[in-house]
């Protein structure tokens, strides 16, 4: 289990909302056990958002505070390669 896979499940079934680059951590180190940085996490938020085409739209960067707005469905689209 990659931590970019857990991501993009996560984000699959994720509703519209705002959320945190630190929401993000806290929400993936609950479900993989990994402390992947904040920034990481952003970079495989943005690829699935440009992939699936949902909108991940920074709304506040000092605070790292994100809108979300999902669009159709991927994660079962990632393979080992593209981890």
């Amino acid at each position: 289990m990659s931590v970019k896979s857990e991501l993009w499940k996560y984000l699959d079934n994720l509703p519209q909302c705002e959320i945190s680059s630190w929401q993000l951590y806290d929400a993936m180190h609950a479900i993989t056990g990994r402390c992947t940085l904040p920034s990481t996490l952003l970079s495989y938020a943005r690829e699935y958002s440009d992939i699936s085409g949902s909108d991940f739209i920074c709304i506040d960067n000092q605070t790292s505070l994100y809108r979300y707005t999902p669009n159709c469905k991927i994660s079962g689209a990632i393979t080992a390669g593209n981890e």
